[in-house]
């Protein structure tokens, strides 16, 4: 698999009623991606929990920024995105684009995540020492991914990006157990403000 250097992430408000509407058009728009935009990978999910949930989220893969570039021409093209977009069921609330750092990090072979924990924080520092000791954790408590970066557009610029993968709530909870009495993440809590943290169920 090709290296991932950037991520863009699309959340989207919508009406309840049209949300599965919502998420079978997306579903359709991501494929459209990993054929016409050369994504690596593509991930579609509903906000479960922070102050929008209900929302949709997109999740996009490249090697290359030159990805995003090809996505919006696939936006363009697509019958999918005009169809919600032009539903006026729709309102997009952000785009950000995120610029990964290497974290050393065990993927599972076969990846069968069914939720995304999305941690942002505040931090001068881009902490990837700390994210090195602390990836164990996730690894051990079952994450399936881990990918870690810093946001260089849109809302929050310079604002740190945590998305973990995991197979179930259970995998979600042995990890923030284990936080909980970890002296790393208790000293890295005294020097970075954490401003968002939201389970996504993937779809």
């Amino acid at each position: 698999m090709s290296d991932i250097n950037y991520f863009v992430l699309t959340v989207a408000d919508c009406e309840a009623g049209y949300r599965n509407t919502m998420v079978g058009h997306v579903k359709t728009l991501a494929q459209e991606l990993l054929d016409g935009a050369g994504a690596v990978r593509v991930r579609v999910g509903v906000v479960a929990t922070g102050d929008n949930p209900g929302a949709v989220l997109l999740v996009q893969a490249y090697e290359t920024i030159d990805g995003f570039e090809r996505a919006m021409d696939v936006y363009a093209k697509s019958a999918a995105y005009a169809d919600f977009v032009a539903s006026g069921k729709v309102q997009i609330r952000l785009r950000n684009l995120v610029k990964t750092h290497p974290v050393p990090f065990q993927s599972k072979t076969s990846d069968d995540g069914k939720y995304i924990v999305l941690t942002r924080v505040s931090s001068s520092d881009p902490l990837l020492d700390n994210m090195a000791k602390l990836a164990k954790v996730f690894e051990d408590a079952g994450a399936c991914t881990l990918a870690y970066g810093t946001v260089i557009t849109g809302s929050n610029v310079g604002n740190r990006l945590l998305g973990v993968t995991y197979p179930s709530m259970s995998a979600i909870e042995s990890a923030y157990d284990t936080l909980a009495s970890n002296a790393d993440y208790q000293a890295l809590l005294e020097d970075v403000d954490i401003n968002m943290r939201h389970i996504v169920r993937l779809a």
